[in-house]
């Protein structure tokens, strides 16, 4: 076993004496509540993953490989018949993606695990060496990891020299035919509007969001696009919701809402969020309890009014009668994209304009 911490020995060094070594085993790397693991197999990652942090479903469906409820289908059969199978084999047993379209959700995923976890100045990691299970992700599948790692760390640098502020907003300024623009320069000019944020726009790219603010900041240098003096009006949204999947789903659509999504764990926990900001609407997932929930939240201070979507598959649950159960919208699961979108952009307009 390797073990030890970023701030002693780099993420590169580790990567060096795992990968050249051609380890084959798990490196997981944790700090404040962040745990990554990446499954190593002869210098090559078979997996990666990051909790909190992207998942496979984000990652295809900002590809335009899947929808929002084709993921959700998918999560709901994991569950049903076997809670550790990979999404990404499920959606090409269903014949929704093929070998290559996941190959290169993967390769997309492993890359931007690295690129987080190369942003970590310390915390804890340690590779055991341990037998791979090759039937999760076919062989042709796996990453060379050293590659990823260069191609990641030349990126990062360029990237912090250049990105801005999440909320930053721009408009066009310059003639883009007159400079010669990096890759991915032009689907980023063709979402700016001169309203919406740097953080909403990149939630409609199919790109990692740190290469959206740093496509943004070179466009701004080069006199192509010009920020403006606006601060935008991002209400904070309360998303509870206990599966990783689906809260990085829920947190794009937020995003594409024009929200800032804040995660919450419990009804509690809203209540320390809303001594701090103000949230504007919460989302519910409901995993069994989440009617519970939503009457938890509404007894809180601050909620009783609150606007509130639960998303559920039953119009109500056991043991709540009528009566009792909380005043909420709600979403039938797997929810619709659209529906939640516009679910979010009625109430978070109503909420500007009262404010």
């Amino acid at each position: 076993m390797i073990a030890g911490r970023l701030r002693n020995v780099p993420l590169t060094e580790v990567f060096q004496v795992v990968m050249t070594g051609r380890k084959v085993g798990t490196l997981e790397v944790t700090r404040e509540g962040q745990v990554a693991v990446l499954n190593c197999d002869g210098g090559r990652i078979r997996y990666a993953s990051l909790r909190p942090g992207v998942h496979l479903g984000e990652v295809m469906v900002r590809m335009d490989l899947l929808s929002t409820s084709e993921v959700q289908a998918i999560l709901a059969s994991q569950v049903r018949e076997h809670a550790g199978a990979p999404l990404g084999l499920a959606a090409v047993r269903l014949g929704l993606v093929s070998q290559e379209e996941l190959a290169a959700a993967l390769r997309r995923q492993v890359a931007e695990v690295v690129s987080e976890l190369l942003t970590w100045r310390d915390g804890a990691f340690r590779f055991t060496e341990v037998a791979v299970d090759s039937t999760y992700v076919p062989d042709e599948h796996a990453v060379d990891a050293m590659a990823v790692l260069f191609e990641v760390a030349s990126r990062l640098q360029d990237e912090d020299a250049a990105r801005v502020a999440p909320a930053t907003v721009f408009e066009r300024a310059g003639d883009p035919t007159a400079v010669t623009l990096p890759d991915g320069a032009w689907e980023v000019l063709e979402e700016v509007d001169g309203r919406r944020s740097a953080r909403s726009l990149a939630a409609e790219l199919d790109m990692p969001t740190r290469q959206v603010y740093a496509l943004l900041g070179r466009l701004e240098a080069v006199g192509v696009l010009r920020r403006l003096a606006m601060v935008p009006e991002e209400p904070v949204v309360l998303v509870l919701c206990p599966s990783h999947a689906l809260q990085r789903l829920l947190a794009l659509l937020v995003q594409r809402g024009g929200g800032v999504p804040r995660l919450i764990a419990s009804p509690r926990e809203a209540r320390d969020v809303a001594t701090r900001v103000r949230p504007r609407a919460v989302i519910v997932d409901d995993d069994g309890d989440g009617w519970q929930n939503a009457a938890a939240l509404r007894a809180e201070p601050g909620f009783a009014h609150l606007p509130m979507v639960l998303l559920t598959n039953t119009r109500g649950s056991v043991g709540w009668r009528f009566w009792r159960r909380p005043k909420v919208d709600v979403l039938a699961r797997p929810f619709d994209e659209l529906a939640l979108l516009e679910w979010l952009e009625r109430w978070l307009a109503a909420g500007a304009a009262r404010s």
